[in-house]
């Protein structure tokens, strides 16, 4: 079987059990249905995105799903002082690429 195909197989088989419960005995939880949704980037950060997943040796989707919902979890909690503390976070950030990438 060539991947293409056994990956088809893979997420029909997925698509198939998605309603079906876990097992008494399984380790874990059934954390109910999940959304999926495309998101364009550009190729270059996308592959750097690839290449820290790589380091990590996490798969790119559960580095960015991760990634997403801590943000999700931050924006929950941001009260006004927190939102800005962030831009300054996030522009000192900048700054450091920017002058380690020497842009600015």
């Amino acid at each position: 079987m060539d991947i293409e195909r056994e990956i088809k197989a893979i997420q029909q088989e997925s698509e198939a059990t998605k309603e079906t419960s876990l097992p008494p005995d399984a380790v874990g939880e059934q954390r109910g249905r999940s959304v999926v949704r495309s998101v364009r980037l550009p190729e270059a950060e996308y592959e750097a995105i690839e290449r820290v997943a790589e380091d990590l040796e996490v798969p790119v989707s559960a580095l960015m799903r991760g990634w997403v919902l801590q943000g999700l979890a931050h924006e929950r909690g941001m009260s006004l002082r927190g939102a800005i503390d962030r831009v300054i976070s996030e522009a000192e950030r900048l700054r450091r690429i920017a002058h380690r990438d020497d842009v600015a």
